[in-house]
C-alpha cells in the first residue's frame, strides 16, 4: 500500500506546513527528493513554503492536486482535526507527528478515520522511508541517502529514533530496506505494531520483518497471536527493550507510554513470540545473526 501511494504520486500534502517543524522538515523531505504538492494552514492559502504552494483546507489542496498521503505537523491540540479533516477529504494515509494529544479526541478521529478507509499512522510517529522511492516526514535527518538503503528486510517500531537505527544497520550489514515505519509509542496508536508488521510483509521486496518492541500495552503478545494464526508468513525478527523494567512498580513511567498493571512484561512478551515462532533478539547483534539465518542468499557482513 505504501510504495504503491508514493510510486502512484502526485506527491504529498502537508498538514501545518507553515510551522516550524513543517517548514524545516519539508525542506529536508524536498531535498532528499521527495514530491511535495501541497500545504495546508488555514488562513494561510494562497501563500507559499519552499516553492509548495499552501491551502486554507485539505479539500482545496485535494481538489488541486489530487495528493492522497499526507504528512501532520499539527500541534497537539489540533492534531486530531487534522486527521477527521485528512479523512473526510479522501485522503488514504495520513502520518502524525505531535505528540500528547488529547485522548478522547483521538479515539473519536480515529474511529472517523477508519469509516474514511484512511490509514493513520501515528501519533507520536516519526515516519515511514520506502528507500529508493520517498518517504513521509523526517527519518534520517537531512542525509537520509546516509542512512538508508534499498533492501529486503522491513522494520516496524513503536520508537522512531530505533527504526531509522535499524534501517541504518541493514546498510552496514549490507542488506537494506523495503519499508521502514515508526507506528509511536502513544498507547493509542492509529496503526497497531501487528498491523504495521501486516502492511510492512504485504510488500513485494518484503523477505523479512524486523519489529523493535517495547514496555506498556500488549502489542507484541497480540502480534504473536497474529504470527501463530498464520496471518504473518514472512519470518519476524522481534527485539522488546525495557527488561529493567519489569522489576519496576508499574505506575512507574518506563518507555514511551504508560505502564498498565495488566500488561504483559517484557519477558512475557519475548515468551509468547519466541512460542509463535518469532526469532527473538536480545541486542542487535542478535538480530543480525537471526538476519543471517532467514535470509542465508543474502550478503550479510
Amino acid at each position: 500500500m505504501i510504495r504503491r501511494l508514493l510510486e502512484a504520486g502526485p506527491g504529498l500534502l502537508v498538514q501545518g506546513i507553515t510551522g516550524r517543524q513543517g517548514q524545516l522538515e519539508t525542506r529536508w523531505m524536498l531535498d532528499s527528493g521527495v514530491e511535495v504538492a501541497a500545504g495546508v494552514t488555514p488562513g494561510k492559502g494562497g501563500s507559499a513554503v519552499h516553492g509548495v504552494p499552501v491551502f486554507d483546507t485539505v479539500a482545496e489542496a485535494v481538489a488541486a492536486t489530487g495528493a492522497q498521503v499526507a504528512m501532520s505537523y499539527a500541534p497537539p491540540q489540533a492534531a486530531a482535526d487534522a486527521v477527521v479533516e485528512a479523512a473526510q477529504a479522501g485522503l488514504a494515509l495520513i502520518v502524525v507527528s505531535a505528540e500528547n494529544v488529547p485522548q478522547h479526541r483521538w479515539l473519536r478521529a480515529l474511529e472517523v478515520a477508519r469509516a474514511h478507509n484512511c490509514r493513520v499512522i501515528g501519533p507520536n510517529s516519526q515516519g515511514v522511508v520506502v528507500p529508493g522511492v520517498g518517504r513521509i516526514g523526517c527519518p534520517g535527518g537531512d542525509e537520509p541517502w546516509q542512512r538508508f538503503a534499498a533492501g529486503s528486510v522491513g522494520i516496524v517500531s513503536r520508537s522512531g529514533g530505533m527504526a531509522s537505527e535499524l534501517a541504518m544497520l541493514m546498510r552496514i550489514w549490507g542488506l537494506g530496506t523495503s519499508v521502514q515505519m515508526s507506528i509511536g509509542g502513544t498507547p493509542a496508536v492509529g496503526t497497531t505494531l501487528t498491523e504495521g508488521v501486516e502492511l510492512v510483509a504485504s510488500d513485494p521486496n518484503t523477505r523479512a520483518v524486523v519489529v523493535f518492541g517495547e514496555p506498556s500495552s500488549s502489542q507484541e503478545v497480540d502480534l504473536a497471536v497474529a504470527v501463530t494464526d498464520g496471518r504473518i508468513e514472512v519470518p519476524v525478527i522481534a527485539m522488546v527493550a525495557g527488561r529493567a523494567g519489569d522489576s519496576l512498580p508499574t505506575a512507574l513511567p518506563f518507555g514511551h507510554a504508560p505502564r498498565d498493571a495488566e500488561g504483559a512484561t517484557v519477558e512475557e512478551k519475548c515468551a509468547a513470540l519466541a512460542d509463535a515462532g518469532v526469532l527473538v533478539a536480545r541486542s542487535t547483534y542478535d538480530v543480525r545473526v537471526h538476519l543471517a539465518e532467514v535470509l542465508p542468499a543474502a550478503a550479510v557482513r
